[in-house]
């Protein structure tokens, strides 16, 4: 079946049938183009006749009418001036209306020579109508009447009656002429029209027939030339592929293979493989039973995609590909055979295999750092709470002078190296743990308000030493605040040790909560501090971030204080920004969004708001 639908494609694009279609077409087309002339030539002949028909006579005889109606009409305003005239004036005025009338005799005398006895509206013109009229005003004007002369103001009164009778009935007869060339013209350019409505259509038919025809032409050779140029573009593509292709009969025997799915399984060419293997299962499938598999899927027209898999060489040696493939089938749902892709899968298995070692050694190396820390933290606090308690013991000679004042000051320099280091082991640790995903929140109701003193009463003697003036701004009714009590504090004390490491003596640290709109809570600490130089800003954010400036190394640090307050700001839902200038101040603000608040009853609000009179009062601690 295939050989045949092959055989019958190699016939239609034999090049002699398709030269002898081609010569076909154009004989059609050659065929059409005289056809169409030859409808032109037809549609000018007979325009040309219908032109030559329209009534020019009847239309001349109307124009004659109305010059003749004219002539008459200035013979008789003519007359009508003579009468009130006297004199020479009125003779001078008869004598133009004799002028008139003898143009109106002349013209009359032209048309009746035309006109014979085979018109009936010249003749009725001239002989019935006009001519007896005409023929007694000229008299009258010559002779006079009864002996009158013509300016007899009696002759003169009788000719201009005479003169408009003869305008009135020149008037009917100019009317009957007009209508009479006006129907006459009204068909014929009927006529015209539906003649030169048809042969538009017989024209736009032809146009259409040929434009169709030289389309199809077009087409079909445009259509054939593109063919043979994408087959030739999509078999260099398939000889150039970097992965391998592969055509397959319903048996498993190779149809087609391209360069590259040789080379991919050690064959030396195309031919080499398809002459070496009998079978795409026997031969290039590692796993028969897979094989089934996929030839099964392909006949019930479902698709392989990427599946990965190794595969046998010519050499007996395995390799990893990756198989896409799906079935070709006739109109009938027959199979004609299968066609795919085979792809180099070895780097990608050995990368994921590379990779899942990496996982594995960095998950042991976090094991490890987490064991470390765990046995620092032990190993470190226990010598450094004795350090710390046989210091301030020292420090406060429980048991006796010390003997010397120095040793005092010593101790107490011991004290608060060890406090200072038990503080950074803290905060290492805390900063491992949000890393690791272990810190667990204690979360419950906080009263922020008792919070914030109780922060103040642990700095405040820093403060004191600083010369730095804590002021708490909270309102006296807060929405209920939820979280973990203890980092909370953590927190607003980095804040307000860090402020007050920066803030000269005499500045101010302020510690104000806020309620937004949307019933969420903003904590700022603002200060009076050194500030920080915009540009420096992203680099106190980062982890370990000093500006390094005289007043920052007169001050001890790690810089892991702002590092913690993001990182347990993040965990309760929170955003951090950090605001400031240089010698103004900095502004150090946590975003608590609401679901961390409970707002009270509208009814206890409007209470509160009415016995404060309206006003919302601020509770004001400040420590000097």
């Amino acid at each position: 079946m295939i050989a045949d639908k092959l055989s019958s494609l190699v016939r239609k694009c034999n090049p002699r049938n398709l030269l002898k279609r081609q010569n076909n077409y154009i004989f059609a087309i050659l065929l059409l183009t005289l056809f169409v002339i030859g409808t032109v030539r037809y549609v000018q002949v007979t325009i040309s006749t219908i032109e030559e028909s329209i009534p020019l006579k009847v239309v001349e005889d109307s124009q004659a009418m109305a010059s003749i109606l004219y002539d008459i009409h200035e013979v008789s305003h003519a007359i009508a001036i003579a009468r009130l005239q006297s004199g020479a004036e009125r003779e001078e005025s008869i004598n133009v209306a004799r002028e008139n009338m003898e143009d109106v005799d002349v013209l009359l005398n032209e048309k009746r020579v035309q006109y014979g006895f085979d018109n009936l509206i010249g003749t009725a013109a001239i002989y019935g109508v006009l001519g007896p009229a005409l023929h007694d005003i000229s008299q009258w004007l010559e002779e006079g009447i009864g002996g009158l002369p013509p300016t007899n103001d009696v002759v003169l009164a009788t000719t201009h009656q005479r003169a408009e009778d003869a305008l009135l009935k020149a008037e009917e007869l100019n009317a009957l002429s007009n209508d009479t060339a006006t129907s006459l013209l009204r068909e014929q350019a009927t006529q015209v029209d539906v003649f030169r409505d048809a042969v538009l259509l017989v024209l736009l038919g032809l146009a259409g027939l040929a434009a169709i025809l030289i389309y199809y032409i077009y087409n079909r050779r445009a259509s054939e030339i593109a063919l043979e140029q994408s087959e030739l573009k999509h078999r260099r593509i398939y000889e150039n592929a970097t992965e391998g292709i592969f055509q397959v009969y319903a048996d498993g025997s190779l149809m087609d293979v391209n360069p590259a799915l040789a080379a991919f399984l050690g064959y030396s060419s195309p031919d080499d493989m398809k002459n070496s293997v009998s079978t795409l299962t026997a031969d290039v499938y590692d796993n028969p039973d897979v094989a089934l598999k996929h030839f099964m899927l392909l006949c019930k027209k479902q698709y392989l995609i990427d599946e990965i898999y190794q595969w046998k060489r010519k050499d007996g040696s395995m390799t990893w590909g990756a198989i896409n493939a799906h079935g070709v089938f006739d109109d009938g749902g027959k199979l004609l055979y299968l066609e795919g892709t085979l792809t180099d899968m070895n780097d990608r298995v050995r990368g994921e295999v590379n990779l899942r070692k990496a996982k594995e050694m960095a998950e042991l190396a976090n094991r490890a750092k987490s064991e470390f820390l765990a046995n620092m933290s032990h190993e470190l606090r226990t010598p450094l709470n004795a350090i710390i308690g046989f210091s301030e013991l020292l420090t406060s000679e429980a048991f006796g002078s010390l003997g010397h004042p120095n040793y005092k000051e010593y101790s107490s320099d011991i004290h608060g190296a060890g406090r200072h280091l038990l503080g950074l082991i803290n905060d290492v640790l805390d900063v491992a743990k949000i890393e690791a995903g272990q810190l667990q929140l204690s979360e419950r109701k906080i009263d922020l308000s008792a919070v914030i003193q109780s922060c103040f009463r642990m700095l405040s003697v820093r403060a004191l030493e600083a010369g730095v003036a804590l002021v708490s701004e909270v309102p006296d009714k807060l929405p209920v605040f939820i979280g973990d009590e203890t980092r909370i504090k953590q927190v607003i004390v980095n804040l307000v040790s860090n402020a007050v490491k920066f803030t000269n003596k005499g500045g101010s640290i302020t510690v104000a909560v806020l309620v937004r709109e949307d019933n969420g809570l903003d904590i700022r600490v603002t200060d009076t501090g050194i500030g920080i130089a915009e540009e420096d800003i992203p680099r106190v954010l980062d982890r370990f971030g000093q500006v390094q400036t005289s007043y920052a190394r007169n001050n001890e640090g790690t810089g892991l204080g702002l590092t913690l307050v993001q990182m347990l700001a993040d965990v309760h839902g929170a955003t951090f920004t950090l605001e400031s200038e240089v010698d103004v101040g900095t502004v150090c603000t946590l975003h608590f969004p609401p679901e961390r608040t409970m707002r009270m009853t509208e009814a206890n609000w409007n209470a509160v708001s009415a016995a404060e009179g309206g006003e919302q009062g601020f509770q004001h601690i400040r420590l000097n």
